[in-house]
């Protein structure tokens, strides 16, 4: 290693370090079958600006289709880079596009297509050349091979390689009309806009947020997209304590799955919801009654009136067993508080026969979280078979937990099963690959494989490559409708990991965006996708939404496959800032740019 490599490598961040010594390595020569592999899976998950940058500026590897690909999808690609390679994309886009393009419009299309190759960087033309060619014939028989990019010479300067190039001029917003704090109050209550009534309900202003919660438009699908983004503790509480909120099971399910859910209140709903589930079962046996009464004993005082109310309406014969835990909560609790003996007092530590005896009889959260992280293993073990153990309990342990105990609870009987556990630790940082692969099998939906793919501290790229074929498999076993709510609950990020399938789906995209209520980044995803059929951008351009949101309209327009009478339509609603602003991009089409 040249003194120059390692002052560059010491610059990068101790993860990178690896990756960049793989890239190093395998940089001066043709990549094998199994380099492109790896080469791929590090195009779509790194997330360092410039190591990607040096992916990109490696012509043998961008001819490459599934590399030049994944490096366009990935959103930590730089903006500038990521831009030259989404018009590539778009290029072999409309040439498909154009082979199935019926005849009277093959000569326009054709026209496009010369026009956007024209546009392309000088290095990249090469590549878009030799990928034309692979997919136009393949090597003759006679051993004749195709011409390549030159490879890399010797001793790079990385420092270049990997020099970011520089960031567009910041688009100019036009100043928006402010309102007063009165006038916002009003607007809070009054509104009858979906996104605009959102904004209020994640507003970090107390007022805002509790006048918002008055409106009478509001409703169970907007308050749980609001919980889902929300990063307020003060606003679950707020919708935890307002009664036509407690008792519907939607919003309550909305507050337990929300990222930002304080971890108490979202215990206590998940301790409700296991015990009406164990009430609907019934106790067959002891240990389902043991259960059913170790839940009864973690349940806070304020869950008690849900209990009862499903009661009333599922069991009224269970009413006098709630009433009875109901009146226990209120006598002074005969817990195991004073199992462990207090250090500060006596000077000692907890016997191995309190621990264990602790292990096996705990109920409260902090002492079986407590008796988790025992040093002595057989208290871990015992730890795990008591019945008041939860799901959530253990999966807030298992990121402190060493590489033995992660691999210990995933080969336990009852808790491998458990979705929630099984997804925690495949995220775990020190579980193996093959038990991860193992876990893979028990997580149920889209959003486990989605998590996976995001998770940038996950660094076994074939649990990844596992979860992009279990993704794609779900996704094309499903209808129509079932495809467009995923895409929805997703936020469009079933876009970015399966680009083919996704936008290639003509009638799935069409159905999806004749919803005038789409999220607008949904609709900001597909416009600059270069990989968008032309029927849809088409629909794109004259959806409601565009008309308040001026990043779709320059996406819109930045996209060679928009249809040229739609781009002349919002070319004409834009500012002449924003028209300026389009017009210094070097993407910006060349019939746009001679009219402008």
């Amino acid at each position: 290693m040249t003194e120059a490599t390692g002052a560059f490598l010491a610059s990068l961040a101790e993860p990178d370090q690896v990756h960049f010594r793989h890239l190093a390595l395998v940089r001066p020569q043709l990549p094998t079958e199994s380099q492109i592999y790896m080469l791929e899976g590090l195009a779509r998950t790194l997330a360092s600006p410039r190591l990607l940058t040096l992916m990109a500026r490696t012509p043998h590897w961008l001819a490459h289709w599934p590399i030049l690909l994944g490096l366009a999808e990935n959103e930590a690609t730089p903006e500038a880079i990521r831009r030259d390679l989404e018009m590539v994309v778009s290029l072999f886009g409309q040439m498909r596009e154009m082979d199935q393009a019926p005849a009277q419009e093959k000569e326009d299309r054709s026209e496009a297509v010369k026009a956007l190759y024209a546009q392309l960087k000088p290095d990249l033309k090469p590549v878009a050349k030799l990928l034309a060619k692979q997919i136009a014939r393949t090597v003759s028989a006679t051993g004749t091979t195709q011409e390549l990019p030159p490879l890399p010479g010797e001793d790079p300067d990385w420092e270049t390689l990997t020099a970011l190039p520089e960031a567009p001029p910041a688009q100019v917003q036009p100043p928006a009309q402010v309102l007063n704090r009165e006038d916002r109050l009003a607007r809070a209550r009054q509104t009858a806009q979906p996104d605009e009534l959102l904004g209020f309900l994640l507003d970090a202003e107390t007022d805002l947020r509790m006048a918002a919660l008055q409106n009478p438009l509001i409703s169970e699908d907007l308050l749980r997209r609001a919980l889902a983004q929300s990063a307020v503790p003060e606003f679950f509480e707020d919708v935890y304590a307002e009664a036509r909120w407690y008792f519907r099971d939607a919003v309550r399910e909305g507050l337990r799955e929300a990222p930002g859910c304080p971890a108490d209140l979202s215990r206590r709903l998940a301790l409700s919801d296991h015990l009406v589930a164990a009430l609907e079962r019934g106790a067959p046996d002891r240990a389902s009654l043991r259960r059913i009464v170790s839940l009864f004993s973690q349940l806070e005082e304020g869950e008690y009136q849900f209990v009862t109310y499903w009661a009333k309406r599922q069991s009224p014969h269970l009413l006098r067993v709630v009433k009875y835990f109901y009146d226990r909560l209120l006598r002074q609790r005969s817990g195991l508080s004073s199992a462990l003996p207090d250090r500060s007092e006596e000077g000692r530590w907890a016997s191995l026969e309190e621990r264990v005896f602790l292990a096996t009889q705990a109920t409260q959260e902090d002492q079986l979280i407590q008796v988790l992280k025992d040093p002595d293993p057989q208290v871990f073990h015992l730890a795990l078979d008591n019945p008041a153990l939860t799901s959530r309990m253990l999966a807030s342990t298992l990121p402190a937990l060493d590489r033995g105990r992660a691999e210990e609870v995933a080969a336990h009987a009852a808790w491998q099963g458990d979705p929630l556990v099984a997804e925690t630790l495949v995220h775990h940082p020190h579980l193996t690959e093959a038990t991860a692969l193992r876990l893979m099998a028990n997580l149920p939906g889209l959003k486990p494989a989605i998590e996976i793919l995001r998770d940038p501290r996950l660094q076994h790229l074939e649990v990844k490559r596992q979860a992009l074929e279990t993704l794609r498999t779900l996704y094309l076993g499903m209808e129509v409708a079932e495809r467009i709510a995923a895409l929805r609950s997703s936020g469009g990020e079933l876009m970015r990991h399966l680009p083919q399938e996704v936008l290639q789906d003509e009638e799935t995209l069409r159905r999806m965006v004749s919803d005038r209520q789409l999220d607008p980044g949904i609709l900001l995803r597909l416009a600059r996708n270069k990989l968008t059929p032309r029927a849809v951008l088409e629909q794109i351009s004259s959806h409601p939404v565009l008309m308040a949101h001026a990043a779709i309209m320059s996406e819109l327009l930045l996209n060679p496959k928009t249809p040229r009478e739609a781009s002349i339509r919002i070319w004409g609603l834009l500012s002449e800032a924003e028209q300026q602003q389009l017009l210094r991009s070097p993407h910006l089409p060349a019939p746009l740019r001679t009219l402008g």
